[in-house]
């Protein structure tokens, strides 16, 4: 399983590909080999997860696929079901015997980590062996005959290709997809590599930030994520993309791409509520239409606070500092006397704050008993 944001969506999205046209996707989520780690493209040894941390991502990852697929059928199995039972000695005969540390060695990531004062562990430098064992196994018992993953798997997809062709004399495939790179860095995206960590589980990415974070997307990467990430097809994709280039400042590729990953990921009705508040948040001739549904919804992914005042005690100086918008109170006073921020009560519930143009913060305040 993939840990990194672009990669962990591109493969979801796979898996809905991979059903429309008939084929019975396994997903592996590989809790054994985490034990291990795996170097490609890291520059030290990753940390080791307890099995008790391993147990609890395994759970939400099906949780996520689950809700993500909506009742289509898929697999989920766990390389720690076999490798957890395998001995050395028969490790070493099914697999090690038919892969060469030529061919081990000459993996880039290898090559990289043994340049590195830091090196590279047995257990780590061992990985692409249990990936090439856990593909004999799937092949053997599962009737896999496909590996998919990202293109930085590739060394370790093809020794499990040349491990089922060497001990079984069969052939098996692989396919890979490109990584998605930062166009300013030429470095793989991770999990935070744009600032912020995001992720699919709405328990850590509120779903209007996720929704917010496609709507952000830099120009520069927008149409590439657009081909890699939407299902419309291609003639409506450059069609579209054709329209956005007429316009960018409207950033219609990036909404249109905002609100299909939102509905695949935390459904339609979700997505449609994440991109109303959207476009009333960030326009202030608008944000009167907010509805307490609306609020509620959006609160906790802005700069939120509670107070035990009531309406009317709490000054706006107060709101920007206990919200997070300023640092301190002196840095309010100012920001207020310079006109550049102002306030509003909602619902006599909340406090609506602005910071210039677009932060926008929330101050709820408390029921008094």
């Amino acid at each position: 399983m993939r840990n990194d944001f672009f990669e962990e969506l591109k493969w979801r999205g796979l898996l809905f590909q991979a059903i429309k046209f008939g084929h019975k996707p396994i997903i592996l989520a590989a809790s054994g080999t985490t034990m291990v780690g795996d170097p490609s493209g890291k520059e030290k040894e990753r940390p080791v997860l307890s099995r008790q941390e391993i147990e609890k991502n395994k759970k939400s990852i099906k949780r996520q696929i689950q809700k993500i697929l909506r009742g289509e059928k898929f697999l989920l199995l766990d390389n720690h079901d076999w490798l957890g039972k395998l001995k050395l000695l028969e490790f070493l005969r099914d697999a090690g015997k038919h892969i060469t540390l030529n061919s081990m060695l000459d993996k880039e990531s290898v090559k990289t980590r043994l340049g590195r004062e830091s090196g590279i562990s047995f257990a780590e430098f061992s990985y692409q062996l249990l990936q090439a064992y856990d593909f004999l196994y799937l092949f053997e018992k599962r009737g896999c005959q496909a590996q998919v993953a990202g293109s930085d798997q590739w060394g370790n997809m093809v020794q499990g290709v040349d491990l089922i062709r060497k001990k079984l004399a069969k052939q098996a495939a692989a396919l890979s997809w490109p990584l998605i790179e930062d166009p300013q860095t030429g470095k793989k995206f991770g999990k935070s590599a744009v600032g912020k960590t995001i992720w699919l589980d709405p328990e850590k990415t509120h779903p209007f930030e996720f929704y917010q974070f496609f709507v952000g997307i830099e120009d520069s990467l927008a149409p590439r994520l657009a081909k890699y990430f939407s299902f419309k097809n291609q003639i409506e994709t450059l069609a579209l993309e054709k329209k956005w280039q007429e316009k960018k400042e409207g950033r219609k590729l990036q909404k249109e791409l905002a609100f299909e990953m939102t509905v695949l990921v935390h459904g339609k009705l979700v997505a449609e509520e994440a991109k109303k508040v959207s476009e009333l948040v960030y326009d202030k001739a608008k944000d009167e239409n907010l509805d307490l549904k609306d609020i509620e919804f959006v609160k906790t992914a802005l700069p939120y606070a509670k107070t035990a005042k009531k309406p009317g005690e709490l000054t706006l100086e107060e709101g920007l500092y206990i919200t997070g918008l300023t640092s301190s109170m002196t840095a309010s006073r100012y920001l207020v006397q310079q006109n550049g921020a102002t306030g509003k009560i909602l619902f006599k519930r909340f406090f609506w704050i602005r910071k210039g143009k677009r932060d926008v913060a929330i101050v709820e305040f408390l029921e008094q008993r």
